[in-house]
């Protein structure tokens, strides 16, 4: 391993990863390193990196703990925390949209590995957005107005469609099998990153149907606000993907948008799932309260 570079791509979000091999590289001193420039930049960009089944896992796994399976997507064989995401004619991309993973759910995965294994030869990038840089983007006044507010983020309001879907068997099982706890969870507009502490928008157009205690209209205008100022390009950066590049982020602190103008070209990707922030699972199990 020669010197690892981190070079920050924009101001608000995204930094490359460059001078190390993560399927030998990954001490527990540099693990630390990548952690922290997770921290401060939300994406990591990582390429080349013709990682193995084993690495991708030990990389996810050196952020936090890993999710032993997605439960709407087929696994890797023999390695059921990488989930493989398969576009192709019959099988649209679905992704394309702002939206923070899973936030229809109590506690919403704090990140993930993503491997590109295809790629089409035009399209098919991907955008991530800072909501930390979103929040501090709003006024005093509209950060005042914000605090406390509830929104409900819904599973049905993402998923809905493919109960009727017969290509996704298991996601509809899964949906028709949840309680209404399940299908619907409040979150705060405004949230800590529960290991910066740092404040942070957390709506996201797939999932969040209405601000809580609002009138509908003001509930919608306000949503509509924070999407469009979350689509302004001063708080994001796009990645043109190449086969075997390797990104991680902080699904906490970030929105994704995965453009489907490659279809119905093929194109497949593998990913990690991880379950929690390693600083606030290790704060939690101490007993300590998490940053304010």
């Amino acid at each position: 391993m020669g010197a690892m570079r981190i070079q920050p791509i924009t101001k608000a979000i995204g930094a490359t990863v460059e001078g190390i091999d993560l399927n030998k590289d990954l001490t527990a001193a540099v693990a630390d390193e990548l952690y922290e420039a997770l921290m401060k930049h939300h994406t990591l960009v990582f390429r080349k990196q013709a990682l193995t089944p084993e690495a991708h896992i030990a990389f996810a796994d050196s952020i936090g703990p890993v999710v032993p399976f997605h439960p709407f997507y087929p696994s890797v064989d023999g390695h059921g925390p990488i989930a493989v995401i398969t576009d192709k004619k019959d099988s649209p991309p679905e992704n394309d949209m702002w939206h923070s993973d899973l936030s229809a759910t109590k506690k919403p995965p704090f990140g993930s590995v993503l491997r590109s294994r295809v790629i089409p030869p035009i399209g098919g990038d991907t955008l991530w957005c800072s909501m930390h840089a979103v929040y501090d983007s709003l006024s005093p006044a509209m950060k005042r107005y914000l605090e406390g507010l509830e929104a409900s983020h819904e599973l049905m309001a993402s998923y809905g469609h493919t109960l009727d879907w017969n290509k996704a068997p298991n996601r509809a099982e899964t949906l028709r099998n949840a309680t209404p706890e399940e299908l619907a969870v409040p979150h705060p507009v405004v949230m800590a990153h529960p290991s910066t502490g740092r404040p942070r928008i957390y709506v996201t157009g797939p999932y969040t149907a209405r601000i809580i205690g609002l009138p509908e209209v003001e509930s919608r205008r306000v949503l509509e606000n924070l999407y469009a100022i979350s689509s302004n390009p001063h708080y994001s950066f796009r990645l043109h993907w190449e086969p075997d590049t390797v990104v991680v982020w902080d699904n906490y602190a970030t929105q994704h948008l995965a453009v489907g103008d490659h279809y119905p070209q093929y194109r497949v990707v593998e990913r990690v799932t991880i379950a929690d922030d390693r600083r606030a699972a290790a704060r939690r199990q101490a007993g300590v309260a998490q940053v304010a």
